[in-house]
C-alpha cells in the first residue's frame, strides 16, 4: 500500500510542478496599444542615452568644437555585395539624407564596412540618433503597419558567446538589461522577432577568431530576409566572412571612403584655434602638410598628363610599398619639392619628407585625426612635449607614436594626476585583462576573472567551515565540530574553485541547453518519421526560472557530492548519501533562490511590477517542488534504517510519507514566497535613469541586501518555534542558527552574485597595485575625459587600437612595440600580452 501512495504522491507533485512551469513559460503577448507605448518609451530611452554619449565622444556641435570631422560613404564594390541590392552613399554631414536612403531599401538591411578607425561605430550612433529623431514614418518593413517604426538599438557583439546563446535570445537579454522599459525577456524577444526593434550590430570584427564562423551562422539564422538590421564590420574581416557564405541576404553594403585631406586640415586647424603650448609649432607642421598635399595634387595631375594610371591624389601613393605604376617616380619628384621648401629653423624643420608622408597617411583615418587633436593645449611633464616626440618618431610607426602621445596626454593630464597618479598603469592592466579574456567590453562584474580561482575557493571554504564547525561544536562537541568543519570547508573549497573556474552562469546555461536539447531530440523523434526532420524555428528565450534551478544544481551538486563522499567514510554509504542530500539541498536551494547571472538594475518600488503575481507563482511552485523533495527525503531516511528494525517498520508506514511530503511542501511554499520577493526585486520596470555601470552596480548591491533581508526573515521565523520548544536551551540554539545563517548570508551571494565577487576582486587587485582605491570612480572619470566610451552598462576603450596599444604598455610607461622615441632611448622591452 505504501508503494502505491508513494508513487501517487510523486506523480501528483511532479505533475503540479510541470504544470506550474508550463503556465509560467507562456509569456503574455503585447497588445497593439501596449506595444506602441513600449516602443515610444524605448525610443525616448535610446535617444536620451546615446545623445549624451555622442556629446561625450565629440560627435555633436559644441562651442569648443567649431568643426566636426565628417566621413564619406559610398556603395561597396561588387566583391563585398550580393549584387541584388545596390549600396547607399552619403556623408555624416547629411545624416537625414543617409537615413532617407536607408529607409528606401527593401528590405532595410545594411552592412557598413571600412578599415579600422574609419568611423563605422560613429556612423551607427549618428544613424541611430537620426532614426530616433525622424520617428515612426519609415515606409514598409515589419512593424510599420502599426503606426510606429522599428526603434534602433545599438548592440556590441564583442561579448557575445555563440556557444551559450542563440543570437536573438542574447539580444533580448541585453535589451532588457539596458532598457528595462521593454518588460520581460520574452516580450523583448517578441519585439525583436516581429521586427519592431532595429538591431544595430557593432563589434563583429572584435569577436575572437575561433567563434567568428559560428557567430556568422547565428546571424544568418536569426535575421531572415524580412527582418531589418544594420551590421558594422571591418572590410578585411567581412571579406573573409563572405568566403564562408552570405552574411546577410539582400543587404546593401556601404564602405568608408578616405577622408578628403583639405577637410582634415580644416578640422585640425579649427581645433588648434584654442591655443596652448606649442601653438606655433603645430601651425608650422600643418603648413608643411598643406604644402605637401598641394605638391602631391600637382604631381598627380602632371602624372595623368604623362599617361600614368593615377586616378586621385592620396597619401598612400607615397607609401614605401606602394605598387602602383609610376608611384616611385611620383614619390621622388614629390620628395625633392618638399625638401626644397623645408624650413631651416624651428622644430618643424626636423620633419623630413618620409615622416610628413607617413603623418599625412595616418591622418586620413578619422580615429587618428580625432586623437591627434588631443595633443593640443597640453604640456607634458616627461622629458619632451608631445610635439617633440612626434617629430622624432620613426616614420614606419608614426601611428603608434600618435597613440602613445594620446595615452600620455589623456592619462597624465586630463585624468588629474593628484587623484589618479597611476592612471596609465591601471588602464594598461585593464587592457591586458580584456585581451586575456577576449573582450572589448570592460564590465565591472568580469573583474573577478582577474582573481585566482583559489581566492574564491578559500573564502567559500572558510565560511562553510566556520558555519559547520561552530554550530556542530555548540550542539554536539568539539570532535564532531572539527569533523563537520573539515567536511563543509572541503566542500566549500571544491565548490568555490569549480564555480570560480567555470562560473555559475555558464554552468546554469550549460544545464539549460542540455535539458532543452533532450527535449528537442524527443520532439524531433516523435515528429521525424520517414527519415525527415523538420527544422525547428528559433527557440524563444530560455525561461529564467529554469535558470534558477540550474543555479541550484550548479551549487548543490558539488557541495552535496563532496559531503556525501567525506561523510561516507565515517557514517557509511547510506549516511553519506543522506548527509550529501541534506547539505546539497540547503546550499543548492539557497543559491537557486538568489539566482546566478549578470547584474540587475535593482529594486523597483512602484506599482505595476507584479508583486502579488510573483508571490503566488513562487508559493505554488515551491509547494509542488517541496512535496516531491519530501518524498525523496523520506525514501532516503527509510533506506538508511536497517531492514526489519523498529525504525524501519515505523518509517514504512504510509502516514510518514504523507507527513514528510506535507512538511516539505509547507517549507517549499515559504521558500517560494521568499523567491517571489527576490524576483520582484529583480523585476525589470520602467526606469527614469539611463543604464550605466554605476546603475547596475547599485542594483546588484541592492539585490544582495534584499537577500540578507530574506535570510533575516528565515532566521526570525526559525527562532520563534525554537524558543517556544526549548525555553531554557533555546538561547544556545539561537546562537548556532545565527552563526549558520550569517555564514549563508555571505556564502551564497559570494558564490553566485556579481557584486560580492567584484568587491573581492577590487581588494585583491588594489593590494597588488593594479587598481586604485575607487575603481568605479576611476572608470567614470576616464569616461568623462574620453579615455573610455560607454555602451549601455559597460565601458569600452576609445577604440580597439587604443586597447591593443595599452595592452602592450608596461607599468613603467614603456611599450612593447619597439618603436618611437622611447625605443631609441632603451626604455622599452617586450611587454607581456
Amino acid at each position: 500500500m505504501d508503494l502505491y501512495v508513494l508513487f501517487g504522491l510523486m506523480v501528483l507533485g511532479a505533475s503540479l510542478a510541470l504544470l506550474a512551469k508550463r503556465r509560467r513559460a507562456r509569456a503574455p503577448r503585447l497588445t497593439d496599444g501596449e506595444r506602441e507605448e513600449v516602443l515610444r518609451s524605448l525610443r525616448v530611452s535610446v535617444r536620451r542615452d546615446w545623445a549624451a554619449e555622442a556629446d561625450k565622444r565629440g560627435l555633436t556641435p559644441d562651442p569648443e568644437r567649431p568643426r566636426l570631422l565628417h566621413t564619406q560613404w559610398a556603395p561597396a564594390p561588387a566583391t563585398l555585395a550580393d549584387g541584388r541590392v545596390p549600396g547607399i552613399g552619403g556623408s555624416t554631414a547629411d545624416m537625414a539624407g543617409l537615413v532617407e536612403s536607408f529607409g528606401a531599401l527593401t528590405p532595410r538591411r545594411l552592412v557598413v564596412v571600412g578599415p579600422a578607425g574609419s568611423g563605422k561605430s560613429t556612423l551607427l550612433i549618428l544613424m541611430l540618433l537620426e532614426l530616433c529623431r525622424a520617428g515612426a514614418r519609415l515606409p514598409g518593413g515589419a512593424g510599420a503597419g502599426q503606426g510606429v517604426a522599428p526603434v534602433p538599438v545599438l548592440f556590441s557583439l564583442s561579448s557575445y558567446d555563440p556557444r551559450r546563446h542563440e543570437l536573438l535570445d542574447w539580444l533580448a537579454g541585453r535589451l532588457v538589461v539596458d532598457h528595462p522599459e521593454v518588460g520581460s525577456q520574452a516580450q523583448a524577444g517578441q519585439l525583436l522577432r516581429e521586427g519592431h526593434v532595429l538591431p544595430c550590430l557593432d563589434g563583429l570584427d572584435e569577436i575572437p577568431e575561433q567563434h567568428l564562423a559560428r557567430v556568422l551562422v547565428r546571424i544568418r539564422r536569426a535575421f531572415h530576409p524580412s527582418l531589418s538590421v544594420i551590421l558594422a564590420c571591418r572590410t578585411e574581416e567581412y571579406a573573409r566572412a563572405l568566403r564562408q557564405g552570405p552574411v546577410l541576404y539582400g543587404a546593401a553594403v556601404t564602405e568608408a571612403r578616405e577622408l578628403a585631406f583639405p577637410h582634415v586640415l580644416s578640422y585640425l586647424r579649427d581645433s588648434l584655434g584654442r591655443g596652448g603650448p606649442g601653438h606655433a609649432e603645430w601651425a608650422d607642421l600643418f603648413g608643411l602638410l598643406e604644402h605637401g598635399w598641394g605638391v602631391l595634387e600637382d604631381e598627380v595631375r602632371a602624372g595623368r598628363a604623362r599617361g600614368l594610371p593615377v586616378a586621385t591624389p592620396s597619401w598612400s601613393l607615397l607609401a614605401p610599398n606602394a605598387g602602383q605604376v609610376g608611384a616611385a617616380v611620383l614619390k621622388e619628384r614629390w620628395t625633392a619639392q618638399v625638401r626644397a621648401v623645408a624650413p631651416d629653423d624651428g622644430a618643424a624643420g626636423t620633419v623630413g619628407p618620409e615622416l610628413l608622408a607617413a603623418l599625412g597617411t595616418a591622418l586620413t583615418s578619422p580615429l587618428t585625426a580625432t586623437l591627434f587633436t588631443d595633443l593640443y593645449g597640453h604640456a607634458d611633464t616627461d622629458e619632451e612635449d608631445p610635439f617633440r616626440r612626434l617629430v622624432l618618431a620613426d616614420p614606419a610607426h608614426v601611428r603608434a607614436e600618435i597613440l602613445d602621445n594620446t595615452v600620455r596626454v589623456l592619462f597624465d593630464h586630463r585624468l588629474t594626476p593628484d587623484h589618479w597618479p597611476g592612471a596609465r598603469r591601471h588602464l594598461s592592466f585593464l587592457a591586458r585583462h580584456l585581451e586575456r579574456i577576449d573582450r572589448t567590453d570592460l564590465a565591472w562584474w568580469e573583474l573577478s576573472k582577474a582573481v585566482p580561482h583559489a581566492v574564491y575557493g578559500v573564502l567559500l571554504g572558510a565560511l562553510a567551515a566556520v558555519a559547520g564547525g561552530v554550530t556542530t561544536t555548540s550542539a554536539v562537541g568539539a570532535h564532531d565540530g572539527a569533523v563537520a568543519g573539515l567536511q563543509l570547508g572541503t566542500a566549500g573549497l571544491v565548490t568555490g574553485m569549480l564555480v570560480s573556474w567555470w562560473g555559475p552562469e555558464p554552468v546554469s546555461s550549460w544545464l539549460d541547453r542540455s535539458v532543452r536539447a533532450v527535449g528537442d531530440r524527443a520532439r524531433a523523434g516523435r515528429g521525424g518519421r520517414g527519415g525527415r526532420r523538420s527544422q525547428a524555428p528559433d527557440r524563444a528565450p530560455a525561461d529564467p526560472r529554469f535558470g534558477r534551478m540550474s543555479t541550484a544544481l550548479a551549487i548543490g551538486v558539488p557541495m552535496g557530492g563532496v559531503i556525501a563522499v567525506l561523510a561516507a567514510l565515517s557514517a557509511g554509504p547510506a549516511g553519506g548519501a543522506l548527509g550529501g542530500l541534506v547539505f546539497g539541498l540547503v546550499f543548492g536551494v539557497a543559491a537557486g533562490l538568489l539566482g546566478a547571472g549578470g547584474p540587475v538594475r535593482g529594486p523597483r518600488f512602484r506599482a505595476g511590477t507584479g508583486l502579488l503575481r510573483r508571490l503566488w507563482a513562487g508559493m505554488r511552485g515551491g509547494a509542488g517542488a517541496g512535496a516531491v523533495l519530501g518524498l525523496l527525503f523520506w525514501a532516503s531516511y527509510r533506506a538508511a534504517a536497517s531492514p526489519g528494525s523498529a525504525q524501519w517498520e515505523q518509517q514504512s508506514r504510509p502516514g510518514y510519507a504523507v507527513v514528510a511530503s506535507l512538511t516539505f511542501a509547507l517549507f517549499g511554499a515559504f521558500l517560494g514566497l521568499l523567491s517571489g520577493v527576490l524576483r520582484w526585486l529583480q523585476a525589470p520596470a520602467p526606469a527614469d535613469d539611463s543604464t550605466s555601470p554605476q546603475v547596475l552596480l547599485r542594483g546588484d548591491r541592492q539585490l544582495v541586501a534584499g537577500w540578507g533581508l530574506v535570510v533575516a526573515l528565515l532566521f526570525g521565523a526559525a527562532v520563534v518555534p525554537v524558543m517556544a520548544a526549548y525555553p531554557y536551551e533555546g538561547g544556545t540554539h539561537v546562537v548556532e542558527g545565527f552563526v549558520f545563517f550569517m555564514a549563508m548570508t555571505l556564502w551564497v551571494p559570494l558564490a553566485v552574485r556579481t557584486w560580492p565577487r567584484y568587491v573581492v576582486a577590487c581588494y585583491w587587485l588594489r593590494l597588488r597595485g593594479l587598481l586604485p582605491r575607487d575603481p568605479m570612480g576611476f572608470l567614470e572619470d576616464a569616461h568623462r575625459v574620453s579615455a573610455l566610451r560607454q555602451v549601455g552598462g559597460v565601458y569600452q576603450f576609445r577604440h580597439k587600437d587604443v586597447q591593443d596599444h595599452l595592452s602592450r604598455v608596461q607599468a613603467d610607461g614603456g611599450t612593447g612595440t619597439g618603436t618611437g622615441t622611447g625605443a631609441r632611448r632603451g626604455r622599452v622591452t617586450g611587454a607581456p600580452r
